[in-house]
């Protein structure tokens, strides 16, 4: 049981694009960046799922990229207790995490909702045409003194008969 918790709170997500961390950490007179910087910010939980998700589906055709998508969109904490990002990206492509690396289609809804806290259960098509349930939670947090989402705990991927 120590062993699940402790994998449900290890692997984490947080980014849309390579680049989005620097966004977040960086403040900046150029005007486009504030853009992008305020664009990043603005996203809801659900438009940060998506992104992490599309990363998933499209892993292996830029990994490099997708690990920045699903680790700059980590709740501090969680960068701190799997990092640094080369081991999360080892993490990602180990078991069981690797069994929804390139999945095929995914699902979700709404299953907790707080002011701070929402949780979302994840129904994903693996490649091998396997069916797998995830449980994603993401936090309301700071970032650049404005209030943005940040993953805080994710579950292992479990099997399931079928349908997304």
């Amino acid at each position: 049981m120590a062993k699940k918790l402790f994998f449900f709170f290890l692997i984490v997500s947080c980014s849309s694009v390579s680049n989005e961390s620097t966004l977040l950490q960086q403040s900046s007179d150029s005007p486009l960046e504030t853009n992008q910087t305020q664009e990043i910010l603005s996203l809801s939980s659900e438009e940060i799922l998506i992104r992490i998700f599309d990363a998933y589906k499209t892993f292996s055709e830029n990994p490099d990229e997708a690990v920045n998508i699903i680790w700059n969109f980590a709740h501090e904490d969680n960068q701190e207790m799997t990092g640094p990002k080369e081991r999360f990206s080892m993490m990602l492509t180990s078991e069981p995490y690797d069994s929804i690396v390139d999945l095929k289609d995914y699902s979700y809804k709404v299953i907790l909702e707080s002011t701070e806290n929402i949780q979302y259960e994840v129904k994903v098509l693996a490649q091998n045409n396997n069916y797998f349930v995830i449980t994603w939670i993401f936090q309301k947090t700071i970032c650049n003194e404005k209030p943005c989402w940040r993953t805080i705990g994710v579950s292992q991927p479990e099997y399931f008969d079928s349908g997304i």
